[in-house]
C-alpha cells in the first residue's frame, strides 16, 4: 500500500502539490489524470524519489520512505517523454 499525507512542493514561488494526500491499497490500480501542470508527474516523482517534498510524508508498506534516496526506494517510473540515453541500448538505459 501507498500513502502520501499532506505533501507540498512549490517550484519557486510557484504551488505544485499544496497539503496532497492520496491512499492507495494493496491491489489497487489508480490512474492519475488531470489537465498538464495540475501535478501529476510532480506527484509519481515524490514517490519514486526523484523530487524533494518540502513537507509531508510517504508511507510505503507502512514504512516512511519520504527522505529516503530513489536508488533505496525500489520503485520504478516510466517517464512520458524520451528519458533514456539514445546512445545506449536498452539494457544500458536500465
Amino acid at each position: 500500500m501507498l500513502d502520501c499525507q499532506n505533501l507540498v512542493v512549490n517550484y519557486e514561488s510557484t504551488p505544485v502539490l499544496q497539503n496532497l494526500s492520496i491512499y492507495i491499497g494493496a491491489g489497487e490500480i489508480v490512474a492519475l489524470t488531470g489537465p498538464s501542470g495540475s501535478g501529476k508527474t510532480t506527484l509519481l516523482r515524490c514517490i519514486a524519489g526523484l523530487e524533494v517534498v518540502e513537507s509531508g510524508t510517504i508511507l510505503l508498506s507502512g514504512e516512511e520512505i519520504t527522505s529516503r534516496p530513489a536508488y533505496l526506494r525500489r520503485i520504478g517510473l516510466v517517464f512520458q517523454d524520451n528519458q533514456l540515453f539514445p546512445h545506449l541500448n536498452v539494457a544500458k538505459n536500465i
